[in-house]
């Protein structure tokens, strides 16, 4: 069990990021910096983006030593917690996560949980007396892989750089804490176990919320990355450089402002080259996977996992109300692309296509199928075949 010894060691291990971030590292899968430069884009590959309850505004505070962008705050009510839909093709083996967090108080809470098909398959969770950590993991079956106690992974009001890991061959489970290995533990649980791939990770609590009492974390958060492989103390200290401005790959820029200059609050505004780009939808930017990231990304859609579907066109010109609730209200060149569109985006049950004399198209997307409908001559309203959601 890691035991704190204080913030000397913290300040050196940072100030040992300007010397490392030259040397060859292992790249993350994914990597979230959560800051002010970044938002809740994924800035290494264009991979799913951080989701978050209501609306992108934030609060925001100095990151670790040597990062150059503030640090997203999680705390109730402004952002109680984040979380991303991830889907990728196959199982975890080995898997790293890595992370900067900084307890306000006392660490206490959930810190993380990995959800697939409504079970929990990955926990980091604070004990409310001691503050010390449970990190647990369980198989697609749901049976458990693996579970450890460290302690100082969070220290009160201090940045730390955490890392846990499991390694697929042997089952065994390590943890860094600020580069010190704390934990390398084999507890016999089963060997080559696996970890579903296809699931939903939440940052700052459980999903739902409070399910288990309050499992409120609250602190700062930065610099989030999976890998798909262990790592080693050099590879550690080595993979902090991706957490550097100069490493991304950003698919559009990302500007905060305060709501009032007494505010510590920070909301979104988006750079209007990137609203240009996107306003009309073409087929390109469905077909293109890169340009569907971009897409996705800009307006916050998360992704089906879908490539073809049917919808039935409703009798009598029919479609919902106006003004009612849409996940989204875009511009496109032709049907074709919003029945595409809605396809793709995860969550859309139905669409409505609407067509006036100035030839703009207008593509409407529903994560429920609306009631009631109206009659309206220039709407083509289509819902999603059941057997397709």
């Amino acid at each position: 069990m890691y035991v704190h010894t204080g913030e000397t060691s913290t300040a050196k291990y940072f100030e040992l990021f300007r010397d490392i971030v030259a040397e060859t590292a292992p790249s993350p899968l994914f990597q979230w910096p959560l800051g002010d430069k970044s938002g809740l884009l994924e800035v290494l590959s264009q991979g799913p983006s951080m989701q978050k309850p209501g609306n992108h505004c934030f609060h925001f505070g100095d990151n670790a030593v040597n990062i150059p962008y503030q640090a997203i705050r999680i705390e109730s009510p402004t952002t109680p917690h984040l979380s991303v839909l991830l889907n990728e093709q196959n199982s975890f083996r080995d898997l790293a996560i890595s992370m900067y967090i900084k307890s306000s108080g006392k660490p206490k809470g959930t810190l993380l949980q990995y959800n697939s098909d409504s079970a929990e398959k990955i926990r980091v969770v604070f004990d409310p007396l001691e503050g010390f950590a449970v990190i647990s993991f369980r198989d697609e079956y749901d049976i458990p892989a693996g579970i450890v106690v460290a302690d100082g992974i969070a220290v009160p009001d201090t940045w730390t750089h955490v890392i846990f890991q499991r390694a697929y061959k042997t089952g065994r489970i390590t943890v860094y804490v600020n580069g010190e290995r704390v934990v390398d533990e084999d507890d016999e649980f089963q060997d080559e176990v696996s970890l579903p791939a296809t699931g939903q990770l939440f940052l700052g609590n459980t999903d739902p919320p409070n399910s288990e009492g309050d499992q409120q974390f609250e602190g700062f958060i930065s610099c989030l990355q999976i890998f798909t492989h262990t790592l080693n103390t050099k590879d550690v200290k080595a993979t902090q450089k991706f957490c550097l401005p100069e490493q991304w790959n950003l698919g559009y820029q990302v500007n905060f402002v305060r709501e009032n200059e007494k505010s510590r609050i920070r909301c979104e505004t988006v750079n209007p080259d990137s609203v240009s780009k996107y306003e009309i939808i073409t087929m390109s930017h469905l077909v293109n996977e890169k340009n569907w990231r971009d897409l996705k990304d800009h307006f916050r859609w998360e992704q089906s996992g879908k490539s073809d579907g049917y919808f039935r066109l409703t009798e009598n010109k029919r479609a919902p109300l106006p003004g009612t609730l849409t996940i989204g209200n875009v511009k496109v060149v032709d049907l074709k692309t919003c029945a595409r569109l809605c396809i793709r985006v995860g969550g859309c049950m139905a669409f409505a296509f609407t067509t006036s004399g100035s030839d703009v198209n207008k593509c409407l997307l529903f994560d429920v199928i609306p009631a009631p409908l109206i009659m309206q001559s220039n709407v083509k309203f289509f819902v999603k075949k059941r057997d397709t959601y």
